[in-house]
């Protein structure tokens, strides 16, 4: 199985993999309460505990184009020029507006158990607003001490409504600053886990992925 794309680097893989070790896991069901305990832990509770130990992040915005424009480093509505801004702006009134976005969520499993995820549905928050839902990671085998990477791939026609009064270059602005104390777009995931005998364990709701950069918390002694 590979861990990463063959285009990654081997430092890149290792600097992922550091940014991984520390991170808190991401909860499941509160069905998840059967623990090992022991040689003779049963193949369910070694499964509950890779569940429970789960570690999903998410990377910067790969490719983010609006009416086929780029707008990946854009950070303000003047980023564009007034040619650009009349061109999303007639694109807009078209009925054609867009916008094509490329991220990916690096899955980790620390347990020495493999796990097998049915699928990561994910829901894209813009403003506090819901803009989109998905799906990734179908049927994928997330092996013990192993990343996977599951890409999130969007693609929809922008709206009107959907810009709540502003224009285009508005609506684009500071859309893939992740490094904005206040950012904008926010990524949801609820992962849906198929242990060997087919018991499938959901989580109980979509929770915000944290970026590959997040630190831990270390609590004060």
């Amino acid at each position: 199985m590979k861990i990463f794309s063959s285009l990654l680097f081997p430092a890149r893989a290792l600097a992922l993999g550091a940014l991984l070790i520390g991170v808190d896991s991401c909860s499941v069901s509160e069905q998840v309460k059967d623990k090992p305990t022991g040689k003779k832990a049963s193949a369910e509770a070694m499964e509950n505990e890779a569940y429970t130990l789960m570690q999903y992040r998410l990377n910067f915005v790969d490719e983010a184009k609006l009416g086929g424009q780029d707008i990946l480093f854009v950070r303000q509505a003047d980023d564009f020029s007034s040619a650009q801004q009349a061109q999303l702006q007639t694109a807009l009134a078209a009925g054609n507006l867009p916008l094509h976005l490329k991220m990916r969520v690096y899955a980790r499993n620390p347990s020495v158990t493999s796990v097998q995820l049915k699928q990561l549905d994910y829901k894209l928050l813009l403003d506090g607003k819901e803009l989109t839902t998905g799906t990734t990671g179908v049927n994928t085998q997330l092996e013990a001490s192993a990343i996977e990477t599951l890409p999130i791939n969007i693609d929809l026609n922008v709206k009107p409504e959907q810009l709540n009064g502003s224009t285009p270059a508005a609506f684009a602005a500071g859309f893939t600053d992740f490094t904005a104390a206040n950012r904008r777009l926010v990524v949801q995931i609820r992962p849906l886990y198929v242990g060997a005998t087919g018991r499938q364990m959901p989580a109980s709701s979509f929770e915000p992925v944290q970026l590959v950069t997040a630190k831990k918390t270390v609590s004060a002694k």
